[in-house]
């Protein structure tokens, strides 16, 4: 029984991982209490944690509370026990989620894919068909740029991210989430359409990460839905390197 753990720049999702089955998956802001969310795990028989992290000192105090919990040392993702060719310029800048990312979009199909994975930022993943990540994009996450917009507008109110039914909009709520969330659909059908182009064979995409399941049903290209794919890349990584 493994203890994954996904540290994001806005959030980090916890699973137990058992017989190939996500088991009690939580997810919690970056600034909870990290204690009280690992304490929540203790009554299970962990036997090892993995973790990737985007943010070093968060990285440090989950070391520091596994240690004192479950008195376990936790396995960290990293370009060096990846096992993955990285042909970007400096593997180093590759962040831990999109190598997890790319490790598990490489076990699930044998063709070129791209991940597009929903965070704090989306970012668009490549990788070939050799399972090397070859590189991508990164663009402004949906919620980080409706709360800038809501942050920079003193007439705006805070918006639930929602799709509205129309995209013209009949008040400020409406309004915001059009924008917010059809652009991003446009936007993201845009990136995928001119990465394929550039890839020029055929592409498979893979879609992860929050806002997954909400943007998915409106996307107008062939996809595949995984929202735990990093989860996936974090646990093949560890066994890899047992």
């Amino acid at each position: 029984m493994i203890l994954l753990i996904d540290i994001g720049n806005t959030s980090t999702v916890c699973s137990i991982y058992k017989s190939n089955a996500y088991q009690a998956i939580k997810r919690v802001e970056c600034e909870e209490d990290i204690h009280a969310t690992l304490v929540n795990y203790k009554h299970y028989k962990i036997e090892a944690i993995a973790l990737c992290s985007v943010v070093p000192n968060m990285t440090n105090r989950f070391i520091t509370e596994t240690k004192k919990i479950f008195n376990i040392i936790p396995f960290i993702v990293s370009c060096k026990n990846a096992n993955m060719i990285l042909k970007v310029d400096s593997i180093n800048e590759v962040g831990a989620d999109r190598i997890c990312n790319a490790k598990a979009a490489g076990k699930f199909t044998n063709n070129n894919c791209i991940v597009v994975d929903f965070g704090t930022a989306t970012t668009y993943d490549v990788i070939n068909k050799e399972k090397q990540f070859i590189g991508g994009a990164i663009a402004p996450g949906i919620d980080v740029s409706a709360n800038y917009l809501i942050k920079k507008a003193a007439l705006l109110k805070n918006t639930v991210l929602e799709l509205p039914k129309n995209i013209i909009g009949k008040n400020t709520k409406t309004n915001i989430q059009s924008g917010v969330m059809y652009s991003a659909i446009f936007s993201i059908e845009g990136m995928i359409r001119n990465i394929i182009k550039e890839i020029n064979t055929e592409t498979d995409v893979i879609l992860t990460g929050g806002f997954s399941k909400l943007i998915s049903p409106k996307l107008a290209f062939p996809h595949f839905l995984n929202p735990n794919l990093t989860l996936n890349g974090i646990q093949i990584i560890y066994k890899e390197n047992q």
